[in-house]
This record gives C-alpha cells, sequence and structure tokens, in this order.
C-alpha cells in the first residue's frame, strides 16, 4: 500500500513538472516583455518628464483629453524619427553627424554618455565590424583554479594594469534577465576565450541554464591567450 501511494505521488509530481517545463519558455518570454515594457513605461510613461512633453504635443489635437493628447504626441515623435531615418537613408547622416555630434560632445555630461550610446547603437546595427570582433563570450574562473567559474561577455580587448596586474572588464549578466547584469574587472589570467556565440549566452541566462547542454560542449573554455 505504502508503495501504491508512493508512486502515485511519484506520477502527480512528474505531471507537474512536465507541465511546468512546458509552459516556463512562455513563462520567460512575459517576464521579459513584462521588463522591457515597465522599463519604457519608467522611461516616457505619461506620469514622466518625456510623457509630459508628449501630451503637450498632443494638445494641440486633442485638447480636452489627456490620454488620447499623449498617445497623438507618440504617434507625432515616431513619425519624426521614421522621417529622420528616410533623411539618414538619403546619405545624410554625416551632414547630421557634422552639425549636431560636436555641439553634445563639447557639453562636459552629456557628452560622455552620447559617446558611449552612440557606440553601442553602432553595435546593434552592426556596422563596426571590428569593435563587433572585440566582443566575446569569455569563460571566468574566480578563487583559484579549482574556484567557480562564470560565463560572461568581453565587451573589448584591452587590458588595464592595475597594481600590477592586468585586467578585463567584462559583463556579467543575470538569470533569467541577462540585461540587468554589471560589469566587474578580472584578472586577466582568469578570463578565458570560449567557443560561443553572444546569442547562445543570452539563451543560457534567458532560460537560467536549461539551455547549457545545448551549447556548452566539453572543454569549451580553451586556455587563456598569451600576450
Amino acid at each position: 500500500m505504502k508503495r501504491l501511494f508512493t508512486g502515485f505521488w511519484k506520477r502527480i509530481v512528474a505531471y507537474f513538472l512536465a507541465g511546468l517545463f512546458t509552459i516556463l519558455p512562455l513563462v520567460i518570454t512575459v517576464a521579459v516583455i513584462g521588463w522591457v515594457a515597465g522599463f519604457i513605461k519608467e522611461l516616457i510613461g505619461p506620469e514622466t518628464l518625456v510623457g509630459g512633453w508628449l501630451r503637450s504635443m498632443g494638445t494641440f489635437f486633442a485638447d480636452n483629453n489627456e490620454i488620447l493628447a499623449y498617445l497623438i504626441g507618440i504617434v507625432l515623435v515616431l513619425g519624426a524619427i521614421f522621417v529622420l531615418g528616410v533623411v539618414v537613408q538619403m546619405g545624410f547622416r554625416r551632414l547630421l553627424n557634422k552639425l549636431v555630434a560636436p555641439i553634445i560632445r563639447s557639453i562636459p555630461i552629456a557628452g560622455s554618455v552620447y559617446g558611449a550610446a552612440t557606440q553601442i547603437i553602432g553595435l546593434l546595427e552592426k556596422k563596426d565590424e571590428s569593435e563587433l570582433k572585440g566582443m566575446r563570450v569569455v569563460y571566468c574562473v574566480l578563487g583559484g583554479q579549482n574556484g567557480a567559474g562564470l560565463l560572461a561577455l568581453l565587451p573589448t580587448p584591452d587590458r588595464y594594469p592595475i597594481e600590477g596586474r592586468d585586467y578585463y572588464i567584462v559583463y556579467i549578466p543575470t538569470s533569467p534577465i541577462p540585461m540587468t547584469g554589471g560589469l566587474i574587472f578580472v584578472p586577466a589570467d582568469s578570463v578565458r576565450p570560449v567557443d560561443m556565440s553572444v546569442e547562445s549566452l543570452m539563451s543560457i541566462y534567458l532560460s537560467m541554464g536549461v539551455t547549457g547542454p545545448q551549447f556548452l560542449k566539453d572543454e569549451t573554455a580553451s586556455q587563456p591567450e598569451q600576450s
């Protein structure tokens, strides 16, 4: 009787886990989309400073309805971005950069932010192949040869000497939302290149390690590169 009862509960647990693992990809997808939506809301929501600007632009067309004015403001901004894209595609990007970029870069704080944002957008557009080749997946060993290890992203191959030792800057994603990670300095001799694409790395973190066997191979992390 006890064995029959144990077998019954094992089957119940198996059914539950099967359903859980079936719906888990959808849950993770919804969670990531929800995080992005929340981030956008905090950035340009109706109650934010940017949202107020959007609402004021749409007030001319819908003076008595704040929500409608806000939506019209969004449409106007999207239309302006579309027109700008047409202008850029017609070959005016260099002219715009010459006129706008020097002005923004001359502002102390805004210039630094603008420069970093320009590099990131360039990578997203996949037009700067030299910088794309510098971004790679790495395996970081923490705590010595037998210590813990983690997969990370190496944004740049540049080394930074600190107290007589070379360090890399690596980006450590978090699970299940890799975009909320952080940057740390890791000793150069503890960073090993990995034969893996950035998309595969993000998939592992998004799935909380479930897709690891699909992308990880035996001896994935090679030996450190000799400088």
